[in-house]
């Protein structure tokens, strides 16, 4: 068994591959070449997201999880390199797209949500102008479409506008006011020339108002200092839903907000996954989002999917010791529990320049064993929707050397 097993292929030989998937990563190896080393951040990675779910990608700092979302992407910058694998969508391969290919991709068919609102929107733009570029880069077809529908409705206004002031001459002095009052209105309605602009302004107010953001019209206008955070999260979020892409990629869109400010956002994104039938890819430290918002579940762990399945089967049943280590770190607010020292996960995060041969969590494992130390375990199914990389599970275990488990003095010189 080799130390870069294959990721996409289980330990019958069969395909992870699903009929019903929107995108398939298979075997993904991002890497940056630094002065220091060469930093595996993404090594063999695999997964799928289906159409209408969403998918939680769940780990430590550290672990790559930022790195897959813009592998997908291609926006890995220098010294960062996509160096092998396959991200099929819809059947194309994203990684043999060209620049000029990947710009239609990107924005109008899978769009991301940045971890920093405040760093990714521009300060010294205004929101609407913002949100307005996102519909003239990527949605000009529509734009049109609504411009020639918005420049009829004006002509037509202009024309009533014109008999009411022809009416307005032979009317009488009781019906002129009248008549006068109207014309004063149909004024403020109709425009000089309506720009594509004006149209894009138009569509971010109103996708404003959908997301729930109060006075939109008055939002366009402020500059994003001038927001809180949850507002700007919003923005981040409207810009990311304003081409109704097929994958919303969600990288830790509620960090440092509050819990309220949390759910609402949480609430939004599974509100506009129904409406729209999207698939969302969300990125996230919390399990307690993963439970109340993903469909399906990714651990990953220094660089690699070590559990991945459904949402309850992994939260009820956890396989993996590096699951079951997360969900032991949750605080519990029982009675009892107050009693007991809070459970943590011994150790630290790899660095991903020298990680661990073999399993890179054995170094953390309490059931660590030397073949953990010396063999990559590659992901195997337990039960029908939930797959696993450990070698506890290994059919064959005849081998008694191999499976030996490892003292706490070998574990602490693996982890040197």
């Amino acid at each position: 068994m080799s130390d870069t097993q294959n990721y996409s292929t289980l330990s019958d030989g069969k395909s992870i591959e699903n009929n019903d998937a929107l995108l398939e990563v298979k075997d993904l190896h991002t890497y940056f070449y630094t002065e220091e080393g060469v930093v595996k951040a993404v090594d063999g990675v695999s997964f799928s997201i289906n159409r209408n779910e969403i998918l939680g990608l769940v780990g430590e700092t550290g672990c790559g999880k930022s790195v897959t979302a813009l592998s997908i992407l291609r926006l890995v910058r220098s010294p960062g390199k996509i160096l092998s694998g396959e991200m099929i969508f819809e059947g194309e391969n994203l990684i043999e797209k060209s620049e000029e290919e990947m710009l239609h991709y990107r924005g109008n068919i899978i769009t991301m949500m940045f971890q920093d609102p405040m760093n990714s929107l521009n300060p010294v733009m205004k929101v609407g102008d913002q949100l307005a570029e996102v519909y003239l880069l990527h949605q000009m077809d529509y734009l049109k479409e609504e411009l020639a529908k918005a420049q009829q409705e004006n002509s037509i206004l202009k024309e009533k506008l014109k008999q009411m002031k022809s009416d307005l001459k032979n009317a009488s002095d009781e019906g002129a006011e009248t008549l006068q009052i109207q014309i004063n209105q149909l004024k403020r309605k109709v425009k000089r020339k309506i720009k594509l602009k004006d149209i894009a302004y138009r569509e971010s107010s109103q996708l404003l108002d959908r997301i729930g953001l109060p006075n939109a019209d008055l939002l366009i206008a402020r500059y994003p200092h001038e927001l809180s955070g949850g507002m700007r999260q919003r923005i981040m979020i409207a810009m990311g839903l304003a081409c109704n892409a097929k994958l919303l990629i969600c990288d830790e869109p509620t960090t440092a907000l509050d819990v309220t400010i949390q759910a609402q956002i949480l609430d939004m994104i599974r509100e506009l996954k129904n409406r729209l039938k999207n698939s969302v890819l969300f990125i996230t430290h919390s399990l307690g989002v993963i439970y109340e918002l993903c469909d399906r579940v990714a651990v990953m762990y220094s660089g690699n999917i070590v559990e991945y399945g459904t949402v309850s089967n992994i939260f009820e049943n956890p396989q993996h010791p590096y699951t079951k280590g997360l969900m032991s770190a949750i605080p519990k607010i029982t009675p009892e529990s107050r009693k007991e020292k809070l459970s943590i996960i011994k150790g630290m995060v790899p660095n991903l320049i020298f990680p661990p041969s073999g399993c890179r969590f054995h170094p953390r494992c309490p059931h660590a064993m030397k073949i953990c130390k010396e063999i990559r375990p590659p992901l195997i199914q337990m039960g029908e929707a939930v797959q696993v990389a450990c070698h506890l599970y290994d059919k064959d275990q005849s081998d008694e050397d191999m499976f030996r488990k490892l003292t706490a003095r070998e574990r602490l010189e693996a982890s040197f």
